[in-house]
């Protein structure tokens, strides 16, 4: 895996960041992913086990099927599974992989700020989903300033304020 070097975060990034947990702690906001994107090799949330142990099972099973049942039978069996698992293993495996971001990234702004680097993953406003932040281009620190101001804490809205002023 690939180490994305990151700036540590200050005590207003913690701040804005704790605002953004409790936005999707209470279901005001959501993450919302790519797939394609998230499920490659040097993405942090690849597990290629997902991805190989069904083709595993599917090349077991048709090899069993050649050898004690029918050799025209197991190669269609193995080209029957192979055409749906290009279309319906990612519909299969995306709920595993939001998951597993929201395990990550929510906890730990550290985790969060290495995904939101890599792209992938997209801040949307659950009242209205027009409005969202998509990473790695959009700041996601403007976004919950912009739409939870009331859940980050108010010692890091007043030092703003003190330092715009």
């Amino acid at each position: 895996m690939d180490k994305f070097a990151i700036k540590p975060p200050t005590r207003e990034d913690l701040m804005v960041f704790q605002g953004l947990q409790r936005a999707l702690v209470e279901k005001k906001a959501f993450i919302s992913i790519n797939f394609k994107r998230l499920n490659r090799f040097k993405s942090p949330f690849f597990n290629p086990w997902e991805n190989v142990l069904p083709l595993l099972f599917i090349l077991g099973m048709s090899l069993f099927l050649m050898i004690f049942r029918n050799l025209i039978i197991g190669t269609a069996v193995l080209m029957a599974l192979c055409v749906g698992y290009a279309f319906l293993m990612p519909y299969f495996l995306e709920p595993f992989m939001q998951n597993r971001v929201m395990k990550r990234i929510v906890p730990r702004i550290e985790k969060f700020l290495i995904a939101w680097r890599y792209g992938g993953i997209t801040l949307v406003l659950t009242a209205d989903p027009r409005y969202s932040c998509r990473a790695p281009f959009g700041n996601w620190k403007q976004f919950t300033q912009a739409y939870f101001s009331d859940l980050i804490p108010q010692d890091a809205m007043s030092k703003d304020k003190e330092q715009n002023d």
